[in-house]
Parts: C-alpha cells; structure tokens; sequence
C-alpha cells in the first residue's frame, strides 16, 4: 500500500504547486519564470496522474476505462486508504 499512498501523494503535491502556479500568475501574467515554472508543474502533474491511474486505476470517473461494468467504485477510494 505504501506504493499507492506515495503515488498519490505525489498528485497531491503536484496539484498544489500548480495551484500556487496558477494564482501567482493571475497577479503577475508577465513573470516569463513563473510560466515556464507552470507549464513543468503541469507536466509534472499530468505525468504523477497518469502514474497513478496506471498502477492503481482511476483518480476520477474519466479515468474509468471501457469494460462490462462501471469500475469507477470497484475499489477504495483513494481517501479510504491507509496511510
């Protein structure tokens, strides 16, 4: 388990430096650094999300992949695990 909990801690903490990302930028839409800072978090967070979903399956219902039954509540969710 201790593998799924870094992993989605990892897309924690992506989602969050891109969130402090995306303010900053609202306030300073020139800062050349804080955009080329962005566009890695996004990389970054879109990489530690595809990580995830492909060890552990969906974050969230458009991750559900095609199949005979609707997989999306097949496990725990990701806040019903043990750290």
């Amino acid at each position: 388990m201790n593998g799924r909990w870094e992993a989605l801690r990892a897309v924690w903490e992506t989602a969050f430096v891109l969130q402090e990302l995306i303010e900053y930028l609202d306030t300073h839409p020139a800062d050349t650094q804080a955009l080329s800072a962005y566009r890695q978090a996004r990389d970054a967070h879109e990489a530690a999300k595809d990580d995830y979903v492909e060890h552990y399956g969906p974050l969230c219902a458009e991750n559900v992949p095609d199949g005979a039954v609707w997989g999306w509540v097949a496990q725990p969710w990701p806040w019903e695990m043990e750290a």
